[in-house]
């Protein structure tokens, strides 16, 4: 076989593999985006498909979603003093750098999707993006992009979700030696009583939450004592209402989010360190360079339980799948 005839077919061979790999790229899931209609007040949004509705506000201290209804059972998951998906702190090693539910921003809106802008500033050299998205039929969808302007040590975006004080947390732990992953409902033990709890993704990632930074009150930031326990085996959680009828999911990828914390459970309200249920996810983590850019994703997920609590598994790995990076 001469030369050319062998360089021919090696060309063909190549074109197949790209038109294969440009199929399996197309066919990757993407599910609809619901429209957004506006809300009764300036830079609120409504939304509603086959199984959720709810309200998006970009103003105010609690932005983020403020309702978020589960049509099956009429049900309202979120608190309504506050809201999910809401971001709180911006951190780095040893220091804190403002709360940007206290600080200035500018928002815009397309008909499925609306965003929010924080401006870098001298306290904290980057600029902020978070573009909320309701994905069909049942989730809300946060992108949340960082161009840093300056260099920082374990950059932490802390994001918040605060749930009615009924619902009952679930987190997915591995075992000793990462033998096994365990569902696992944190409760009250007056050992960690008056604390946060933080499950981390790893050894190196449970540092950072007890670094300094979450000893810092400049801005009037609130403080309290984080404590790392075990590491989660999925980057997810999800609550449970009173009958395990309906399940609050919220997830990330692991590379995206270094820990999630909650406040433990518990039926007495004297052992309980809030008047509400919630979760956060410590996002990034890493350092970033000046000129930097990154971007995240966080989902929130309305789903019906079954005996086994099976569903949030599913809908985690459901997740990963959507949101894997593209091939070149």
């Amino acid at each position: 076989m001469n030369a050319s005839v062998t360089a021919s077919k090696t060309f063909l061979v190549m074109l197949m593999f790209l038109a294969t790999t440009s199929m399996l790229i197309a066919e990757e899931p993407q599910r609809a985006r619901a429209l957004l209609t506006p809300g009764d007040v300036e830079d609120s949004f409504n939304f509603q498909t086959e199984q959720i509705e709810g309200t998006i506000r970009l103003d105010d201290k609690y932005h983020g979603v403020t309702r978020l209804v589960d049509k099956r059972t009429g049900t309202q998951v979120i608190d309504s003093r506050y809201s999910a998906l809401n971001l709180f702190k911006l951190m780095s090693v040893n220091q804190v750098m403002g709360q940007p539910r206290l600080m200035l921003r500018t928002t815009k809106a397309g008909k499925d999707w609306v965003e929010t802008t924080w401006a870098a500033t001298d306290g904290h050299k980057a600029v902020i993006e978070a573009r909320y998205e309701v994905i069909q039929p049942d989730a809300v969808e946060l992108t949340l992009t960082v161009r840093s302007q300056g260099a920082y040590r374990g950059y932490e975006v802390f994001l918040s979700n605060y749930f009615d004080k009924s619902f009952t947390p679930h987190v997915p732990l591995w075992t000793r030696g990462r033998r096994e992953s365990q569902l696992v409902v944190p409760t009250f033990s007056p050992v960690f009583q008056g604390t946060v709890l933080v499950f981390p993704r790893d050894a190196h990632a449970a540092r950072l939450c007890v670094d300094g930074r979450w000893e810092r009150n400049e801005f009037s930031t609130p403080t309290v004592q984080m404590v790392p326990v075990r590491y989660y085996s999925e980057c997810m959680a999800f609550m449970t209402d009173p009958g395990n009828q309906l399940g609050v999911v919220l997830m990330s990828r692991p590379r995206d989010c270094y820990a999630i914390s909650t406040r433990y459970h518990s039926e007495k309200e004297s052992e309980r360190l809030t008047t509400y249920s919630a979760f956060d996810l410590s996002l990034f983590g890493n350092d970033f360079i000046a000129k930097e850019e990154r971007t995240v994703k966080v989902r929130l997920a309305l789903t019906d339980l079954d005996d086994e609590l099976s569903q949030p598994s599913k809908l985690y790995q459901g997740f990963l799948d959507e949101t894997k990076p593209k091939m070149p």
